[in-house]
């Protein structure tokens, strides 16, 4: 993995220089990155080398991964072709088998940070949990521009919780 100045090669000294400065700003608040997996995918390609690489600049950041059974991961897979414009069969036990499985990570997750980035719709359910005065980022990593109305009305009650996020009406 590169260390932290040889990514100048890359962007250059002054890119590398600047983000060093915007780094600073951070230096006295506490991140935490959410997402579905720990390899594989490309929020897990992303964070993989972002963790490190913000960690080294001096930013308080870790990553956590839910964890949810075979069952979990089909639904969230029908909710992603449904993101894409999919229509899906999801019943009402499998969105409530994906709510339970949310409800149990937000107990086993230390969520106190003071920016929390979740990212896609797997670990969406963790919003309820939050606590002022943290700021909360949905970060939504799939093509939303045409979602399949039943599955983006079931999850937007939890984007409009976030601060910051992707939303469509």
């Amino acid at each position: 993995m590169l260390q932290c100045d040889q990514y100048a090669t890359i962007v250059g000294n002054n890119e590398l220089d600047e983000l060093k400065r915007l780094a600073q700003y951070m230096a006295e608040r506490r991140v935490v990155m959410v997402n579905s997996t720990r390899i594989g995918g490309g929020v897990a390609e992303i964070l993989n080398r972002m963790v490190p690489f913000l960690q080294e600049l001096g930013v308080s950041i870790r990553w956590e991964v839910i964890q949810g059974d075979e069952p979990f991961y089909e639904v969230t897979k029908k909710i992603h072709n449904a993101l894409h414009g999919r229509a899906e069969d999801l019943t009402e036990p499998m969105l409530q088998h994906f709510l339970d499985i949310g409800s149990r990570n937000a107990e086993q997750i230390q969520l106190e940070d003071e920016i929390v980035f979740i990212h896609d719709p797997q670990p969406i359910t963790l919003v309820d949990k939050r606590k002022a005065p943290s700021r909360w980022i949905w970060r939504c990593h799939i093509d939303v521009s045409r979602p399949h109305r039943s599955v983006w009305n079931f999850l937007k009650p939890y984007i409009l919780k976030f601060d910051w996020g992707c939303v469509r009406s």
